[in-house]
């Protein structure tokens, strides 16, 4: 039996991406859940403050829509952002049936000083890579993003079930396994 030693990964996990990726997640999900526990709505909140700062969106609608964020919980997110002071609906000068969502002052001042807890925690949390290789994920990390923001997620999972519908070839290990266990 082999010793389990610290920091090392789990045998037959070490290249398995779903893995590798969900082991990362999870721990930046609990440090920003930290990070972020005094901000209306948490990792959520903050995103939509950062895209009213940033005026991301045109509106609250597609605010909603660049987070993800089903359009009748947006509602309640920017309520609760805007009674904190954070944010704010104004006239769409353009169509007065809108409203624009915008940080307020004290709005972008909170956004600076969370972004700065941001940045120290994530440091932490990618202190395993140099600064360039933490750069060239993120790099790597917005391309994959944009990749999937341009709707061609369907195609890879059209590509996954064409090679689920193939059979592995004849001598291949899956068809060997298979076979043993008809036996």
């Amino acid at each position: 039996m082999t010793e389990s030693v610290p920091g090392a990964l789990p045998a037959g996990l070490e290249d398995n991406f779903g893995w590798l990726l969900a082991q990362c997640f999870r721990a930046h999900i609990a440090v920003m859940d930290r990070v972020l526990a005094d901000l209306p709505h948490g990792p959520r909140g903050y995103q939509a403050l950062s895209g009213a700062a940033n005026c991301s969106a045109h509106n609250q609608a597609q605010l909603a829509k660049q987070l993800g964020v089903d359009r009748t919980v947006m509602v309640y997110l920017v309520d609760d952002l805007e009674r904190a002071g954070l944010v704010e609906r104004i006239p769409d000068p353009r169509d007065r049936r809108s409203r624009l969502i915008r940080a307020t002052q004290a709005g972008i001042e909170r956004l600076k000083s969370t972004e700065a807890a941001i940045s120290a925690a994530e440091s932490e949390l990618l202190g395993a890579l140099s600064a360039d290789e933490q750069a060239r994920l993120r790099s790597m990390l917005r391309e994959i993003a944009a990749h999937v923001g341009s709707g061609r997620l369907g195609e890879a999972c059209e590509a996954a079930e064409a090679v689920k519908a193939c059979p592995p070839p004849v001598g291949e290990p899956a068809a060997e396994l298979e076979s043993a266990a008809e036996h």
